[in-house]
């Protein structure tokens, strides 16, 4: 049984682990013949078992002692151009393992007496250019041992009953962690090759990036508690993070902080560190939130990412909830980052790659509400450059990939060519952002000349950050599909050791229908974004997109009155010049979100003349008023009209159905024109009511950037309301509920239907926006709607106009 890591970690640093037996998972030999370090050996062996990635056989490794060759001893004793003779005969060394398979390390010297002390730095830049010539890594032995070290790593226990025998066991504790610091310089040297790198680093703040408490310490005396020389530990964390996020990896916060308070600390250290996200609260679970992050970055897999946190308890937890997690034992406070560096994987020796440099910006900008992805597709393309990219797609297995073929630049060419098949790109485009376009994922249909199509090949880049995104391309596959006449689709899930969790999640998102065998799913029916739904994710993408972006106008004081014909509160809004409809930017979130593109809400410019609206809708006990002076053929029409909403009384008397005469009427709209005219006004054009949701701030809903959610509106779903139910989603003039409980008409026509604007309780997020204009009429679609009143200002209504 594998010992837990505090245990292993323990048992490592202990002298008396000299000699066990350990798993040789490294086929491990020295050079020059003759030079035997195995208690060295043994050391790099446990670490290469615990940290490294399982291998089909051991791999070879060959480690070149330097300080074994006969010229090392010339510098040790100074002389003349003794780094030069050393930097041949490691040459000549070097030329005889050429040959062999697997990698080659090559020692620098290490110091023995302050006399030498030059010399050997000389020596060891020679001899770092030389072994980075020949291909081989160099182990910064000078760092971490001196000549010592090694010659206990000959033989540890002969040299620890010498010691002992003068009594000096504290020495053996000494030279023995020193052996295993040389170990992990080793370990470090060989990890990028034999160890899967981190993408994500998740820290904790307190006693990690800073060494007080923010909670405690306050600011900024939590930033600079303890020595000038502890404090230098966070700083050179700090700067490292900020190195591998430089180099693509992403990193995130997880603190037992007010978010406030944590995110005001983040901003006062220096240097800064660019967090992807932040996840904090006072009372936060970790383990909770780890899983959060763990999905919130592209799903991955626990052994992509590391836990940096200075409780021991809480790294326990985490060891135990995600055994494949890296959570090294951190030592703060102050924070003994040395230590900390040595349990970490150094990172990719490769350069890293456009979309690395990408991540963390994309991360950042997706946090600050900056970009939305929208996902387009490319039928067929004939470009060089994107058959390329959709074949690395095809040599990568990872757990977006629904099938497995391996498939070349040349290969998926030839599909595009053949009429039987079509190829699909799927690029992505960041609105809000700089980031450039990049191709994100593939598929590959065939036309059977009989029988439904088959999806043959679909897959995506670990770089699809959102399920949204995958959700777009399966609906764009059916969509093409629909297009060549075909109604069923039908498509094979093929296990690759990392799609498990895809082997019904396609069924789930309803997309499909397991086949019989068991095997394969069927698609049928029309793309998954119709009427405009969304994945969650994407919403929330959205709501921090219009919370950036949005920049609130001063609230301007409402003025009201009272209409005489029915009571009803009337607000003025003042009117003025204004951008209606929505920017080219907004028009392609909400395509991108939404999968709808949005006709007729192009930018329009307007200048209204100032008027009075209602603040509330018409309640059925204003429109069974307006009935009761109405005569007994009007009545019956209305009743008819309405849907039997009201009841007349023998001699005239009107009255709405028993317990609804405060929800709002809904009526025809030749019946809201009528009432309309009884009270003294009409019905508002479209660019008077949008004005009157949206003000001039370009805001998406009445009230602002939040998405609809009580208390701004009713939720979805919900029955009819009061009219004075939702006075927390008042607009930018003071209009309450207009958009969330019922449509409400307009004057004018759209299409050739009578337009009506808002949404009901039955539309999805798309249909709330104050922009909307529905392109069927109201009879059509089923819809509830209302309206309201508005009458036109005076000039002493509004001084100053």
């Amino acid at each position: 049984m594998t010992p837990g890591y505090m245990r292993w970690l323990a048992d490592l640093e202990r002298p008396d682990l000299a000699g066990e037996p350990e798993t040789e998972v490294l086929d491990i030999s020295f050079v020059p013949d003759g030079a035997r370090l195995p208690g060295l050996a043994s050391l790099v062996q446990r670490l290469a078992a615990r940290f490294g990635d399982a291998q089909d056989s051991p791999p070879r490794v060959t480690v070149v002692v330097t300080v074994a060759i006969d010229a090392a001893s010339r510098v040790y004793g100074n002389a003349n151009r003794a780094e030069t003779a050393l930097a041949a005969a490691l040459h000549d060394r070097l030329s005889t393992v050429q040959g062999r398979t697997g990698l080659t390390l090559v020692q620098t010297l290490p110091h023995v007496d302050p006399m030498s002390a030059h010399a050997v730095e000389q020596a060891n830049a020679h001899v770092a250019e030389v072994a980075t010539a020949a291909g081989a890594v160099v182990v910064p032995v000078h760092r971490v041992a001196d000549l010592d070290v090694l010659t206990a790593g000959e033989d540890f226990p002969a040299m620890a009953a010498a010691l002992e025998a003068l009594g000096r066991r504290d020495r053996v504790g000494y030279l023995w962690n020193r052996l295993v610091d040389l170990a992990w310089a080793h370990w470090q040297a060989l990890a990028p090759h034999l160890a899967t790198a981190p993408k994500v680093f998740l820290t904790d703040l307190d006693g990690v990036l800073w060494p007080g408490t923010v909670a405690e310490d306050g600011l900024p005396d939590a930033l600079t508690v303890g020595g000038l020389v502890g404090q230098l530990g966070h700083r050179v964390w700090r700067q490292h993070l900020a190195g591998r996020q430089r180099r693509g990896v992403l990193l995130a916060g997880i603190s037992k902080n007010d978010p406030t308070a944590a995110q005001a600390a983040l901003d006062g250290v220096d240097p800064a560190v660019p967090l992807a996200e932040l996840w904090a609260a006072p009372d936060i679970d970790k383990t909770a939130a780890t899983t959060s992050a763990l999905g919130y970055f592209d799903q991955i897999a626990p052994h992509h990412a590391a836990f940096i946190d200075d409780n021991p308890g809480q790294q326990e937890r985490l060891r135990t909830a995600y055994p494949a997690l890296h959570v090294p034992a951190v030592a703060a406070t102050p924070l003994l980052v040395t230590d900390l560096f040595r349990q970490l994987h150094p990172g990719s020796d490769q350069p890293p790659t456009t979309s690395d440099l990408q991540r963390t910006r994309y991360y950042q900008a997706r946090r600050n509400g900056e970009l939305v992805p929208e996902i387009v597709c490319v039928e067929d393309p004939t470009d060089e450059e994107t058959l390329r990219r959709l074949a690395q797609l095809h040599a990568r297995t990872n757990q977006f990939n629904m099938t497995t073929p391996r498939r070349t630049a040349d290969q998926l060419a030839a599909l595009v060519a053949d009429p039987a098949w079509c190829v699909l790109a799927f690029r992505v485009t960041y609105h809000g952002s700089d980031l450039t376009d990049e191709i994100i994922g593939c598929a590959e249909i065939t036309y059977p000349p009989d029988g439904p199509a088959l999806l043959d090949s679909f897959l995506a880049s670990c770089r699809l950050l959102w399920a949204g995104a995958q959700r777009r391309m399966f609906g764009q596959v059916q969509a093409v599909a629909l297009n060549r006449g075909v109604k069923e689709l039908t498509a094979r899930w093929q296990p690759n050791g990392r799609n498990e969790t895809y082997a019904q999640w396609y069924a789930h998102q309803q997309w499909a229908e397991p086949v019989p065998d068991g095997a394969g799913f069927s698609f049928t029916g029309t793309t998954v974004t119709r009427d405009g739904e969304s994945p969650d994710d994407l919403l929330t993408v959205m709501a921090r997109y219009l919370d950036a972006t949005l920049q609130p106008a001063p609230e301007t004081p409402t003025q009201s009155r009272v209409r005489d014909s029915d009571g009803a509160t009337e607000v003025l809004v003042p009117g003025g010049p204004a951008t209606l409809g929505l920017r080219a930017e907004d028009r392609a979130v909400v395509r991108s979100v939404f999968g709808l593109d949005p006709i007729g809400e192009d930018p329009r410019p307007v200048d209204l003349a100032p008027f009075w609206m209602d603040q509330h809708l018409v309640s059925r006990d204003m429109f069974a008023a307006f009935l009761r002076a109405a005569d007994r053929a009007e009545q019956a029409a209305a009743v008819e009209a309405t849907g039997e909403q009201y009841v007349i009384g023998p001699v005239g008397d009107a009255r709405p159905a028993f317990g609804t005469g405060q929800l709002p009427a809904v009526v025809p709209w030749i019946w809201a024109q009528r009432y309309a005219l009884w009270a003294g006004g009409r019905l508002p054009t479209e660019d008077e009511w949008e004005f009157a949701a949206r003000g001039t701030d370009g805001r998406w809903f009445p009230w602002g950037a939040a998405m609809p959610a009580p208390p701004r509106c009713l939720a979805r779903g919900s029955a009819l309301h009061t009219i004075t139910a939702n006075r927390w989603g008042t607009s930018p003039f003071g209009v309450q509920d207009m958009t969330g409980h019922v449509w409400q008409w307009c004057s004018g026509s759209y299409r050739d239907h009578p337009q009506y604007r808002g949404g009901d309780t039955r539309a999805n997020a798309y249909f709330l926006r104050a922009t909307v204009r529905p392109l069927e009429s109201a009879e059509h679609c089923g819809h509830l709607v209302g309206f309201r009143v508005v009458r036109d200002a005076a000039p002493e209504d509004q001084p100053g106009r």
